[in-house]
Parts: C-alpha cells; structure tokens; sequence
C-alpha cells in the first residue's frame, strides 16, 4: 500500500501542542519526553463505525501521529471521515459493507473463529482502544458463552468480550514498520522522545539506584525513581473478570 497524497483535509485536522511531558500543574511526570523540534497537525479519525454504509477510499496517507496508514473514505451521502487503513485497502477501492470482506466493521459475532480483526472496542461503544498500531490485529478464538467471547490481543492475552463490541476485518496497515531503522538518534529526538539514562548513573538524590564512589552495583531490589518496587511484588490487579487468560511473561 503506497501513500498518494499527504495533503489532509483542513476541517479534519487541527493544532497538536505537545505538553513535553508536563502534567497540568506544569510538573515534569515523563523524564524521557521532550516538546520536540517537528510540528504536527492531529487527524481525526473515526473511531466508532456506527454510519454501517458502502464507501469509497480517496486516497491513502501517512499519519505523523500513528504508525499506522490512515485512509480518507468517503460515503454514500458524501460524509468524508478518516479511518485506520488495513494492509490491503488501495485508493479507488469501493468496500460493500453488506458482504464480509476486509475493512468493513461489525460486531465480533460476526466474525469466524480464526478470523484476524483490527480496531476492537474494550467496552460496547466505547470507541476501538485494541490494535490499532502497525501490523497489529487480533484473533476470534472462541465463544464462551451466549453473550460473551474470547479475543486473543496482539500481547498474547486472551480476554472475555461482549459479543455486541465492534471490530475491524484484516490486519493494520504498514506491517513492515517494526523493520524500521531509525538510523540516528536524531530523528527520535525530532518526534519528542529524549535519551532514558540508566539510575545507576545518577546521583543518589535522583534515583535509587545513584550514588556511591567508583563503578557500584545497583539494589539487591530494583526500584524505579518513584522507589516503587519492580521485582518480586506483583504490580498488576488480579480482580479483572475478563481476562480468560493472562499473557506469558518472559523471564
């Protein structure tokens, strides 16, 4: 999938002020976030599907805010909206969305068991918050029951949903991008990410693990700068009722 133009529409698109990692007392919450030097415009993009009609796709382009394509569609009644791109939507391509084919957004009901589907919703109308990224999907495993029904997420966790929530047929967009080479370290500092320096490079008043004379050895405990315990103490709640069953954790 090529882009063909990168020349958004004006009324879907606005202003992207970064906040450089600051909360909104002005307090620094993330060390490794920076304003950056590139400006960038922020997309909207329709992450619901509730208009259940035939589009055509105008044009593919490239999102500064995602990894993923995003395609501009445009509808019967001439409504133009943005949505994430699937690996094999074309500019021209006209999707029916009485038949079953990639791209098209239903219910995971609707859906065979085996089918990879992109753009999941957690919650019913709650907008899609699973697989959105760059070659990301999931997998219809089974139904659990006549309401519910078992997802497995691109982390390997398989989790219970509501058979009424909504997915995207087909794989997210630009699959090769975990192949990418950044090449420098100037082109993350570009996008707003700063360098994570390690705490044992610190001084003792900037993390937990700084201090001491010559080269010394961290805690027998790893900690963050928040002195929050990372090994040894689960840190993840266990009262999750959906989760059928947890990812494999390496290690």
């Amino acid at each position: 999938m090529k882009n063909t133009n990168n020349n958004p529409i004006k009324y879907l698109v606005f202003g992207l002020k970064s906040k450089s990692g600051n909360n909104n007392l002005g307090r620094k919450t993330v060390k490794t976030k920076s304003r950056g030097k590139s400006k960038r415009k922020f997309r909207i993009l329709d992450f619901y599907r509730n208009y259940q009609e035939s589009f055509l796709v105008l044009k593919i382009e490239y999102d500064p805010n995602r990894s993923a394509n995003i395609a501009l569609i445009c509808y019967k009644n001439g409504l133009l909206c943005y949505i994430i791109a699937t690996s094999n939507l074309q500019k021209g391509m006209f999707i029916n969305n009485d038949n079953l084919v990639e791209s098209t957004t239903r219910s995971i009901e609707s859906y065979s068991y085996g089918d990879y589907i992109s753009n999941v919703e957690l919650n019913h109308n709650y907008g899609f918050k699973i697989a959105r990224s760059a070659g990301t999907y999931c997998i219809v495993l089974h139904k659990l029951n006549a309401n519910s029904i078992v997802i497995r997420f691109p982390s390997g966790e398989e989790k219970i949903l509501y058979k009424k929530n909504k997915g995207t047929l087909g794989i997210v967009s630009n699959i090769n991008h975990k192949y990418l080479n950044i090449g420098k370290a100037g082109r993350n500092f570009l996008k707003g990410k700063k360098p994570v320096v390690r705490g044992v490079a610190k001084n003792c008043v900037d993390h937990p693990h700084g201090g001491g004379r010559g080269r010394t050895s961290k805690l027998p405990v790893p900690s963050n700068f928040t002195r929050r315990v990372l090994k040894g103490v689960p840190n993840k709640k266990k009262k999750k009722i959906f989760v059928y069953k947890s990812r494999k954790i390496n290690g």
